[in-house]
């Protein structure tokens, strides 16, 4: 079966070949402009962060409030403070921590040397 096409049959194949052609592009031109809208909208999301960054960097420690520098620097004296005196607390509680365990080590040295002399005096009375 021989495939021959007359000439208005080939015309029509060519147009409708022309046709899905432009279709194909007219379509791809669409989800072009989608697809760089959105890199457009991710770019703009990044620069914006990219300026947070720097506006975090360049107030160094409270972005994003409006602090007089009295203000900062007394915040600064009272962490200062507050580490100072946490830094006192955890010694002192070392402290007592560790004379809390001396004194129960020279009760339990006592309880063992009391019982040690039980155990002599029941030897002394067995032997």
């Amino acid at each position: 079966m021989d495939l021959i096409l007359s000439r208005e049959e080939l015309i029509t194949v060519g147009i409708i070949l022309i046709v899905l052609f432009f279709l194909y592009i007219i379509l791809r031109e669409f989800r072009l402009m989608k697809t760089d809208a959105r890199k457009m909208e991710v770019e703009l999301d990044r620069d914006k962060l990219r300026l947070m960054q720097q506006d975090m960097v360049s107030r160094k420690g409270y972005p994003f409030t409006r602090i007089s520098t009295e203000q900062l620097n007394y915040l600064k004296e009272l962490e200062d403070e507050n580490f100072n005196l946490e830094t006192d607390i955890f010694a002192r509680e070392k402290m007592v921590e560790e004379r809390l365990k001396r004194l129960e080590n020279y009760v339990k040295l006592g309880k063992l040397e009391q019982l040690l002399e039980k155990i002599k005096k029941e030897e002394k009375k067995i032997g």
